[in-house]
């Protein structure tokens, strides 16, 4: 399958330079922002560097912090054969503002990019006479909704971050910001999510850019999605709503094209959104999960046997879809295969690794208005009825199938379910902590039962004392970031050694 592809010109290099401190961009000498920003080609040229941004590298590693941030401190990974000192660090729960998997760069600089665009896209209207005002509202909305996005996910890794609205463009526009509040940057997201609605496109042209840019589609997706984090249960609603009813997605058929169409093609009518790789930018999971290359995970043995039991009267095909030769290969030392497959059965090879990593597809939004719906007064029986929707696809048998009446049991249920759908798509994390901090972490368990699943017994006492403790629940500022905003910028409480 033709992907789309995001070409990012020389000259947006130039003009943004490299990460050289904790969230700002230093010009490099030669071609300057304002000679940069003279047409719309130059605008369009920003926009997909902001989208080219997402793909992951040294210096804004964002790909990678997608799955490190979702997993690695649930309990569907396990440590492997190459396991690294950051990873060893939260698998002990002993998470401390060195290690290397709480940076935050690889958003902050999506963040600037989108800042860029926003400020100087607008005066290229005044100097291109053939850029139309309708297409810079358009870009607008598209980069509104990233910044959003790339908010939404700081927020609920780390809590409370630095709220930039503005571009650093040149050393005089260098700030130190301290920390906003969690109220303050989902106030921001909203508010940003809302102004782009009128203006951003549902139909981009072609299906790999409508999957591979962000749509109405994917902002109503997102909108869903914190509206769940905020308890706001009648909202979510309503966006998944705007999805389901829209007509322009579907699950994917169960049968045997089912993993080669969401995982190895891509770009399937399941997508909302991916980010996506290809031959001339390699994804970077293949080496990480791959036993060839030296793994550093592997599918936790212990989760996957409660989430997918195995039932020795039953036949081959009577299996979860979902199961062994999909989300993992257990004969390839459970590894991820999702990131590995060809099919089913065949591995690729390291130069074929282009799985496009999926932030939103269609059955997250039948899940997450079953969520709204088991939280919202006499929803269960409809929320049963999308959970079986997506079940049914899956061939999931009867031994993970429970009647699930009240709010507690239907939570159990679509978190379990969520697992079972989404294993290893950097959601899991995110799903035990939205569910268990509801009313007043009143689904403490789901954490405790995530932790028992996941700590060397030796560490377990200590790991189930921190995460009693809700402070916890959020990574640390890295120190260099801390060092590099003092005074400015403070340590999230729990990381706060006394002197």
């Amino acid at each position: 399958m033709k992907r789309f592809k995001y070409y990012v010109l020389i000259s947006i290099a130039m003009v943004m330079g490299a990460c050289s401190d904790w969230l700002y961009l230093e010009p490099e000498n030669g071609i300057t922002v304002d000679e940069f920003w003279q047409s719309e080609q130059d605008v369009h040229a920003g926009v997909m560097g902001c989208y080219a941004s997402l793909l992951g590298g040294s210096d804004h590693p964002f790909a990678e912090a997608v799955f490190n941030w979702g997993e690695l401190r649930a309990d569907m990974v396990a440590p492997f054969r190459s396991i690294d000192g950051g990873y060893f660090q939260i698998n002990q729960s002993e998470i401390t503002p060195d290690n290397q998997y709480v940076r935050w760069n690889g958003a902050y600089f999506t963040i600037n990019l989108c800042n860029t665009v926003l400020e100087k896209a607008p005066p290229v209207l005044d100097i291109d006479g053939a850029f139309t005002n309708e297409e810079l509202q358009r870009y607008r909305g598209e980069v509104l909704t990233l910044r959003a996005l790339m908010y939404f996910y700081l927020v609920r890794v780390f809590n409370e971050v630095p709220l930039i609205l503005e571009a650093t463009t040149s050393d005089a526009r260098v700030e130190r910001h301290s920390k906003a509040s969690r109220e303050e940057i989902y106030t921001q997201i909203k508010k940003d999510l809302l102004e782009a609605e009128p203006l951003i496109p549902k139909d981009h042209g072609s299906v790999d850019e409508n999957k591979g840019r962000l749509t109405w589609y994917t902002l109503k997706t997102i909108q869903a999605d914190v509206h769940l984090w905020e308890d706001d249960f009648g909202l979510a609603i309503e966006a998944c709503d705007a999805v389901i009813n829209s007509g322009q997605f579907s699950l994917v058929r169960g049968d045997e094209y089912w993993f080669t169409e969401l995982f190895v093609e891509g770009n399937s009518p399941e997508a909302i959104f991916e980010l996506q790789f290809s031959q001339e930018k390699l994804n970077p999971y293949y080496d990480w999960f791959s036993s060839n290359q030296g793994a550093r995970y592997r599918a936790n043995v212990e989760t996957i046997e409660y989430l997918f039991p195995f039932n020795i009267m039953a036949l081959p095909e009577d299996a979860d879809i979902r199961s062994d030769g999909a989300s993992y290969r257990s004969t390839d030392s459970y590894s991820l295969w999702k990131y590995l497959g060809a099919d089913r059965f065949t591995a690729k090879p390291s130069n074929e690794a282009t799985s496009n990593w999926i932030v939103y597809r269609y059955a997250d939004v039948l899940l997450m208005k079953a969520e709204a719906l088991a939280n919202t007064e006499g929803g269960g029986a409809d929320a049963q009825i999308l959970i079986n929707q997506v079940r049914e696809r899956a061939n999931a048998p009867d031994d993970t199938e429970v009647e699930a009446t009240d709010q507690y049991s239907l939570t159990t249920y679509i978190v379990d379910e969520r697992a079972r759908e989404f294993a290893f798509e950097g959601k899991r994390w995110f799903d035990l902590l939205r569910n268990a901090r509801r009313d007043n972490y009143r689904r403490q368990d789901l954490i405790t039962d995530m932790v028992l699943r996941t700590t060397p017994p030796q560490k377990v006492e200590s790991a189930l004392s921190k995460y009693q403790d809700p402070r916890f629940h959020y990574f640390p500022i890295h120190s260099d970031e801390i060092e590099a905003s003092f005074p400015l910028l403070e340590q999230n409480s729990f990381y706060v050694t006394e002197e």
